[in-house]
Order: C-alpha cells, then structure tokens, then sequence
C-alpha cells in the first residue's frame, strides 16, 4: 500500500520527467490507497445479498413476534370476556343482596315498631291500672 512518502516520490519524479501539470492530473486519478480496497460492483451485489438475508431474517423474527403478540391478544380477550362473566354475577349478586337487605331491613323495623308499641301499651296500661289502684 503506498504511503505518503512513496507519493510524494511519484510526484516529483513526474514532475521532472513531463512538468508539474501533467504529473499533478496524473496523481488525481491516483488512489491514495491500495486498489485491493476498492469495491467492485461484484463486492456490492454480495453485499447487497448479504444485507438482505439479514433482513430476511429480522422480518421472520418480527413476524413470529406479531404471532406471539396476536396469542397473547387473543388470551386478553378469553381473559376480558371471563371478566364480564364475573362482573356479571356480581351485579346479580348485588341485586339480590340489596333486595334481601331491603327486606331484613323492612322485618326489622316493623317487629321493632311493634315491640315499641307493644312495650308502649303495656306501660300506658300499667300507669292506668297504677291510677286506678291509688284512685
């Protein structure tokens, strides 16, 4: 591979031998490197395929990715659906818990009016019959 040094060498002896214009054309079409580096267009269609094998392989990657992705979609949805199956009961749950209060509640309040009644009548019965003993 040339190097600078070497370079400089060509240049000047082509200067002296066809004049400094010449040999400064002569060098542009020159690489500064070894033409073992330079890339063919055979180099660039290897590449090229090398590159788009890879790529190949990404996309099949990417599509086994979107496969699991699209199972685990479906299972969020089996999982959604026994959800609403759930919220389902609870809201008949609910119902008949409100329903069944409502009634306790209802029993427990007459029995309580009746008993205060009750002990109400026995005490205003007992004031009477107090008053009639001391009358």
């Amino acid at each position: 591979m040339p190097d600078e040094r070497s370079r400089l060498e060509v240049v000047q002896a082509l200067s002296e031998k066809l004049g400094p214009e010449v040999a400064a054309a002569l060098m542009e079409c020159v690489p500064p490197f070894s033409w073992m580096e330079i890339v063919t267009k055979r180099d660039l269609a290897e590449f090229e395929r090398r590159l788009n094998l890879r790529f190949d392989m990404v996309d099949a990657r990417f599509g086994a990715l979107d496969s699991r992705f699209d199972a685990i979609d479906a299972q969020f949805g089996a999982v959604d659906a026994q959800f609403g199956v759930v919220d389902a009961r609870f809201g008949q749950l609910g119902s008949r818990l409100d329903a069944r209060l409502h009634a306790e509640v209802t029993r427990s309040i007459r029995w309580t009016v009746g008993a205060v009644f009750g002990g109400l009548t026995v005490v205003a019965g007992a004031v009477v019959g107090i008053a009639a003993i001391l009358a």
